[in-house]
């Protein structure tokens, strides 16, 4: 059984390796360019001035995006189908994903710096509390898209009268999307497409640097939310009762507090201490970027470590969607509903919110923009499955939640990708001044 976790385990960092050798490669998260101003304008004029022309290229790109993530999924189910990755194999790599991988992903990105000083133009390595000053608004967004998310997953439970094993999976379920794997992934192929066909002011902000101040915030929300909604509140209230109240209240405390400080919030929290303090520059050569701070070395292992958080979640999804559906863990009136509240509602309610924000906040940058509109559009994080499972919650359901997303996202997310990208070429939707 060790021998299969640890083949499934190199398996899937195979995986990660091929990942990072393709084009798109991951590690262009957070890259930074110099002189940015908070107030700088970019627009998406993809190659040909025909509108006509532009939105087919901006489609190709989605498409292409999707094709990328879809492949490494299909991979996983495959892997799931031939036995390679097993039932306890997948509960590994969970725990190695949850615990290892995303928090080192969040961590590195947060604070990555271009190592880019080999006799070649290198962009300025920005502070990070000027990333933050020019993207502000990201870290505020989190509290608005899952107070949407909420809202519209509760009524979504309510009127279709949800299984009291799943009401509040239901919820967690349209109110968390994936922020990590897949807007990486998409943001990398979208942006490396669109520079290659003409859109030249697209490729002078890379949108994955304004990504981590977005996950500052999100992964608190998800993980301490999304555990307290999912925990047991009759296993709870079953121990609580056998105790003092004065114990039962620290005990609770300390639940709260071990639900929300999950590894990856931890890391988003220690990424951004560490990115607003000097010691950034003893992880991170800051000063002439030619990779030679003290503690490097340490630092690229973690980034590393990071690069295989995407294939990695990308396998165990593949893993999960293998088994299909199961109708009876979700009745398949909650999985359409749940699906039109994640895919269809949801960014058609922030787009018109974000539109509201684009005339109140001062930046009219199209890639901070980009990265605010496609969170919004995301199927629903993998990492619920694995906190309904520990909270007592229907898995067999939230994977069903999960399978028929992935059904409909190859469309769903490649139009509103393609739509998102058009907008944003827009005046009337981002006004150039």
């Amino acid at each position: 059984m060790e021998m299969r976790c640890l083949v499934s385990i190199s398996f899937c960092l195979g995986a990660a390796a091929l990942l990072n050798r393709s084009d798109f490669a991951v590690t262009k998260v957070g890259s930074e360019v110099s002189e940015v101003s908070p107030n700088l304008q970019v627009s998406v004029s993809v190659g040909s001035g025909d509108p006509a022309v532009a939105l087919s290229e901006i489609l190709m790109a989605s498409l292409r995006a999707m094709g990328v993530t879809g492949t490494i999924i299909v991979v996983g189910i495959l892997a799931a189908r031939w036995g390679i990755v097993g039932k306890n194999a997948s509960s590994v790599l969970s725990a190695v994903s949850a615990n290892l991988a995303i928090p080192a992903l969040l961590f590195s990105r947060i604070i990555y710096c271009d190592q880019c000083n080999q006799g070649r133009h290198c962009p300025e390595c920005a502070p990070f509390s000027r990333t933050i000053a020019s993207s502000w608004i990201l870290m505020v967004l989190p509290l608005i898209v899952v107070g949407f998310g909420l809202a519209l997953g509760k009524a979504a439970a309510v009127v279709t009268r949800a299984p009291a094993g799943f009401a509040r999976g239901t919820v967690c379920a349209i109110a968390f999307g994936s922020s990590t794997s897949l807007p990486i992934v998409l943001l990398s192929v979208v942006t490396e497409t669109l520079n290659n066909v003409g859109s030249k002011a697209m490729g002078k902000m890379d949108p994955l640097l304004h990504l981590p101040v977005y996950l500052i915030l999100y992964p608190v929300l998800m993980f301490s939310i999304g555990n307290w909604l999912l925990r047991d509140p009759d296993a709870a209230e079953d121990c609580e009762s056998l105790v003092p109240v004065e114990e039962r209240r620290r005990s609770s405390l300390r639940s709260a507090l071990r639900h929300a400080l999950e590894p990856p919030v931890l890391a988003s929290i220690a990424g951004l201490l560490v990115g607003l303090t000097p010691v950034r520059a003893l992880l991170v050569d800051v000063y002439d970027q030619d990779n030679n701070a003290w503690l490097e070395w340490l630092y690229n292992g973690i980034y590393e470590l990071g690069n295989a958080a995407v294939p990695l979640n990308l396998l165990i999804l593949g893993c999960s969607l293998s088994k299909g559906a199961d109708f009876e863990a979700l009745p398949p009136r909650l999985g359409v509903v749940i699906v039109l509240c994640k895919l269809v509602l949801m960014p058609l309610i922030m787009t018109a919110v974000i539109y509201g924000l684009i005339r109140l906040v001062n930046t009219k940058d199209t890639s901070l923009w980009l990265v605010a509109l496609l969170v919004t559009c995301m199927p629903t994080a993998n990492n619920v499955a694995v906190m309904a499972q520990t909270g007592g919650q229907s898995k067999e359901g939230m994977a069903t939640a999960i399978f028929l997303q992935y059904m409909v996202a190859p469309v769903s997310v490649s139009l509103w990708l393609a739509g998102f990208l058009f907008l944003l070429s827009s005046d009337g939707f981002l006004p150039t001044a």
